[in-house]
């Protein structure tokens, strides 16, 4: 295909892929950049259910003491799933109970009910319930993820947006490549010319901030489509609980001291309840605040707290295990620590702007 021809063909599939894809990508920018800081901004809003006064050498309860507490605090028709502990001093443990309607469309209907108990664990006093279903972050977050339209419907919308704006950043790197690699032309390519007219400044915009936007929202769509297509989900584990010794009472204290043992600088363990009868407790250990990709998981019996599996850390994984476990970090930023989040936010925002800008150029050349 000659050049002119190439270049031709690519022009009309960037322009119609984005107009296509142009309004999801805005609002995936637009959530993308808020989200970026959720968690520094939730320690600082949240801080009357996040933080507790610790006493002077005190201990913290059992976790079969405090999930009794939460149990009641929760309602006898919402079953925990899930707890968020701590090791931090004077933080709350956290657990949450979730049913989700996968098939349904709208967000109302997407969660049947999505609770969250904020407990003291030196006092098992109830510091915060709170109904996450109307927490204005998980709003963002479903928003960015299935537009609240639900799985079946804003998922696959969300999954080929995705897609065609991943072709419109190569697209754009094909239209943006300079004809002649001389000053006079460089400087248009890499230089915003800020006191130009409307018409030029907004070309501008589009076509230097894209290109210098390009390698890092080009890891935020591939990371985003990474989940899109399941392509980072866990297989089944055929570790099972052993159901001939079935118990009333879950040995959650054996289970979490264990885990502790095992991973005594653990930042905060999530700790996962079991569904099924031969389902195992699952505990993550996340070696730091910032970062998910540095964990170590364990599976134990759900009846006797027997360990009967360990992953492996993060540094003894082979190069392609580490990328999936990095790729919500490498999504984030937060792999690169505040300098990455800082990084995705602002990519957020130009990726918000590149289809207002790109629907300007085309609009002011329709008309």
């Amino acid at each position: 295909m000659p050049l002119s021809n190439f270049k031709k063909t690519t022009h009309f599939l960037h322009l119609w892929l984005g107009l296509f894809s142009g309004l999801v990508v805005f609002i995936l920018g637009l959530t993308g950049a808020i989200y970026a800081f959720s968690d520094e901004i939730k320690e600082w809003v949240y801080q009357d259910r996040l933080y507790v006064e610790a006493p002077a050498g005190a201990a913290r309860l059992p976790l079969s003491k405090l999930l009794p507490i939460a149990e009641q605090a929760m309602g006898k028709d919402r079953k925990i799933s899930r707890g968020e502990l701590s090791q931090a001093k004077g933080r709350t443990y956290m657990f949450r109970a979730m049913k989700l309607n996968r098939k349904a469309f709208g967000y109302w209907n997407y969660y049947e009910y999505y609770h969250k108990v904020y407990l003291n664990p030196y006092t098992g006093q109830v510091v915060f319930k709170e109904n996450a279903k109307r927490e204005f972050f998980t709003v963002v977050l479903a928003l960015h993820m299935n537009l609240l339209m639900g799985d079946n419907v804003g998922h696959f919308i969300i999954r080929w947006s995705v897609v065609c704006f991943v072709v419109l950043l190569l697209s754009g790197m094909v239209l943006w490549w300079p004809k002649k690699w001389k000053r006079k032309q460089l400087k248009k390519n890499f230089k915003v010319k800020w006191d130009a007219k409307f018409k030029r400044l907004n070309y501008d915009l589009h076509n230097v901030f894209g290109f210098y936007s390009l390698l890092v929202l080009l890891i935020i769509a591939l990371t985003g489509l990474m989940w899109s297509f399941e392509l980072t989900t866990e297989k089944k584990s055929k570790v099972l609980s052993d159901t001939t010794k079935i118990v009333d009472m879950m040995p959650a204290d054996l289970i979490l001291n264990q885990a502790l043992k095992a991973s005594p600088k653990t930042a905060y363990f999530l700790y996962n309840f079991p569904v099924a009868k031969s389902g195992t407790v699952n505990v993550s250990a996340y070696q730091s605040d910032m970062n998910l990709y540095d964990r170590v998981q364990y599976r134990f019996d759900r009846y006797s707290g027997k360990l009967l599996q360990k992953g492996l850390e993060f540094n003894k994984q082979a190069i392609g295990a580490q990328l999936i476990s990095m790729n919500y970090d490498l999504h984030t930023g937060s792999a690169l620590g505040l300098t990455g989040k800082i990084l995705a936010f602002f990519a957020g925002l130009i990726a918000m702007g590149l289809p207002v800008t790109g629907f300007l150029i085309w609009w002011k050349r329709e008309k």
